[in-house]
């Protein structure tokens, strides 16, 4: 689910829009950080969002879907998920500045993808016109989540 949600979001106008706002240096890691800027915006409007289901009940919900499957999983996608969730990573996407030290880490890992590094002045940039684009299209995904269409 999360692979079909991530190419259909990044097939949306709105956001097939975003991803021309970063500079050509930057541009081929617009999707990566545009996801990573979605999941900051989700963090800090949370309350907003699911204002019955707080954000620390849900990831406490998350882990324990996930949890069960890890056995069977890679040890690379083990150790990302200790590291999310030890380090409370959702929670802490609400800051900026969490933000810019996972688009650091990403490129530190991936050599190929160092434009992570710089695609922070994009998003700094765009910070406003990015946040509207958010509120466009997020509730209607979720209404397809909802109905299962996704």
């Amino acid at each position: 689910m999360h692979r079909r949600i991530d190419v259909m979001t990044d097939n949306l106008p709105q956001v097939r829009e975003a991803k021309e706002w970063f500079r050509s240096e930057t541009r081929r890691v617009a999707p990566i950080t545009l996801d990573v800027m979605w999941d900051h915006f989700l963090s800090r409007h949370w309350s907003e969002i699911s204002p019955d289901f707080p954000l620390t009940d849900f990831v406490r919900y998350a882990r324990a879907q996930v949890t069960p499957i890890l056995p069977e999983s890679p040890p690379r996608f083990i150790n990302l998920n200790n590291y999310i969730w030890s380090e409370k990573w959702l929670e802490r996407y609400r800051n900026m500045d969490f933000i810019q030290n996972v688009l650091n880490g990403m490129a530190s890992r991936r050599p190929r993808l160092d434009a992570l590094r710089d695609s922070w002045y994009d998003l700094d940039t765009h910070y406003d016109a990015l946040e509207e684009r958010f509120w466009q299209f997020y509730p209607q995904m979720m209404g397809q989540a909802r109905r299962k269409s996704l």
